[in-house]
Parts: structure tokens; sequence; C-alpha cells
């Protein structure tokens, strides 16, 4: 199989701040506000199941087993704001913050 050379790439899976991505972080945002995968997918416009999978990968790359050890791991690696603080870094939804 070849690949495409003038395919376009998706922007928020090759963006990455410090070692995760930009859409795994912002999942991992609202992980940590204690959204469901569904809930974070209608947030972020994904399916759940693609939701699901960004945040293995962040565990995975974050090495940890559940996405609340991702997120506590992030936020000690100050990638992550703290879930009372503020996450315009993430441009979250303002209709959707606590």
């Amino acid at each position: 199989m070849q690949s495409l050379p003038n395919a376009p790439r998706r922007q928020a899976e090759t963006t990455t701040v410090g070692i995760l991505t930009l859409r795994q972080l912002e999942c991992l945002y609202w992980a940590q506000e204690g959204k469901s995968a569904t809930d974070i997918g209608q947030l972020v416009g994904i399916s759940g199941r693609t939701v699901e999978r960004h945040l293995f990968n962040a565990c995975r790359t974050l090495g940890v087993r559940t996405r609340i050890q991702a997120a506590i791991k992030a936020r000690d690696l100050q990638l992550l704001p703290t879930a009372s603080g503020s996450a315009e870094r993430l441009a979250a939804p303002r209709s959707f913050r606590r």
C-alpha cells in the first residue's frame, strides 16, 4: 500500500505539547473533570471510541494504567491545567466549564 504524498494531515493528531498531542491533553482535561468518553466526544466533536483511543495512547505515553493517573501525571509535568483551574489553554467551550 502506498501513502499519498499530497494527502492532508490532521493538525490535532500531529501537534504535540511536550510529549502528548493537543487532542490527548484535551481528552485528559475533560476526563479529570469527570466526563465520560461519550461526553468528551460530544464536547470536542469526535466519537467516544476515538476519545478512548486518545486516552489509551496518553496513558501508554505517560506510563500509567488509568485515565485519572494520566491526568495527574500530566498535571505534575505541567502539561495540563488543574481541574479547578482555567481550561482556556485547551480552548474548552465556556458553556461546559464548571
